[in-house]
C-alpha cells in the first residue's frame, strides 16, 4: 500500500484505530482474532487506508491547522476504499492469497482463492460494525445514528441504550446481541465522546466508490495493477487527487474536483450491485 514503517507502526489493541502527529509519525493498530483471520487482515487494511491519508499530506502544511484530513466522511473513504474495494478485491486475492496460504496451510491449503473471494464478501446479518459484509455495513451505522438522534433530543435516556440498541438491531438486522460487549458498547466512539461520527463511514462508502469510479477512468488497468502487486500507483493518484491537500479543501471541494460532481450515492449503489450481482450470480 505504502504505508512508510519509517514514519509510523503497527501495534494491537482491542479496537482498531489510526492516530497521527503529523505526517512524519502516524500509527496504526490491528486486533487479532484467533478464529478468523478476517478481522486482523481488513483492520489493517483500513487504519492502513487513514495512514496513508496522513503521511502524504504536502509538507507545506506542517506546522498548521490544515495538516490533517479535510473531514472524517473523505477520510473514511479512503480506509473503505483500501479495506473493501481493494483488500476484498478478487484481483487482490489473486495475487496475495497464495502468501496467505504459505503462512496458514492448515486452514488454507485446500480452500481455492476464489472460494476464499466469496468467503470474505458474505453478506449476512451480524452484530459487529467493523466485520460486517459492505452490503449491510450501512445498517449499523443507521443503528447509531439514529440512536444518538435520540440521545440528544432526550427522547433516549442513557440507561435505555443497550434495550434500544438491541431492539434496533432485531427490526435492521434480524440479531440480538447476548451481551453489551457485542452490543452497545462495541465501538469506542461514544466513550470517546465522538458523537456524530458514525455518518462519516456511510458518507465514506459513497465518496469511495464515487472516487474509484473516476480513478479506474484515469488510471489504467487498475485491476491489473492490483493483481500483479502494484499497489503505489493507486496510492500516489489519491496523495495527488486528495491526501496532499489536508484540510485546505473542503470535503465538497475534493470531491468535485476529483470526480467533476458533488456527491452522488448512485456511484455506490452500483458499485455494490455489480460485485454482488456477480459473487452471488444475480
Amino acid at each position: 500500500m505504502g504505508y512508510d514503517f519509517e514514519a509510523g507502526r503497527l501495534d494491537e489493541t482491542v479496537h482498531p484505530f489510526a492516530t497521527g502527529l503529523n505526517p512524519g509519525d502516524v500509527r496504526i493498530t490491528t486486533r487479532y482474532l484467533s478464529d478468523d483471520v478476517n478481522s486482523a487482515l481488513f483492520g489493517t487494511i483500513h487504519e492502513g487506508g487513514h495512514a496513508l491519508y496522513e503521511q502524504n499530506i504536502s509538507e507545506e502544511l506542517l506546522g498548521t491547522p490544515l495538516c490533517t484530513g479535510t473531514s472524517m466522511g473523505i477520510h473514511e473513504s479512503q480506509s473503505r476504499f483500501w479495506e473493501n474495494m481493494v483488500g476484498r478485491s478478487r484481483p487482490f486475492w489473486s495475487r496475495y492469497y497464495t502468501d496467505l496460504q504459505n503462512n496458514y496451510p492448515g486452514q488454507f491449503g485446500s480452500v481455492s482463492v476464489e472460494q476464499f473471494y466469496r468467503a470474505t464478501n458474505e453478506v449476512k446479518p451480524s452484530l459487529i460494525r467493523i466485520e460486517a459484509d459492505e452490503l449491510t455495513y450501512n445498517l449499523h451505522i443507521m443503528v447509531r445514528y439514529e440512536i444518538e438522534k435520540a440521545l440528544f433530543s432526550g427522547a433516549v435516556r442513557v440507561a435505555e441504550l443497550p434495550e434500544v440498541w438491541n431492539a434496533k438491531y432485531k427490526e435492521y438486522l434480524g440479531v440480538e446481541p447476548q451481551n453489551n460487549g457485542e452490543g452497545v458498547l462495541q465501538d469506542v466512539h461514544w466513550s470517546g465522546g465522538a458523537f456524530g461520527y458514525f455518518p462519516s463511514y456511510a458518507l465514506g462508502n459513497m465518496y469511495a466508490a464515487q472516487i474509484a469510479r473516476t480513478l479506474r477512468r484515469e488510471l489504467s488497468d487498475v485491476d491489473g495493477l492490483i493483481a500483479s502487486g502494484q499497489l503505489l500507483p493507486i496510492k500516489d493518484w489519491l496523495s495527488g487527487k486528495i491526501y496532499q491537500y489536508g484540510k485546505s479543501l473542503t470535503p465538497t471541494e475534493i470531491i468535485t474536483q476529483v470526480t467533476g460532481e458533488e456527491l452522488n450515492p448512485e456511484y455506490l449503489v452500483q458499485y455494490l450491485t455489480e460485485k454482488y450481482s456477480d459473487i452471488y450470480g444475480l
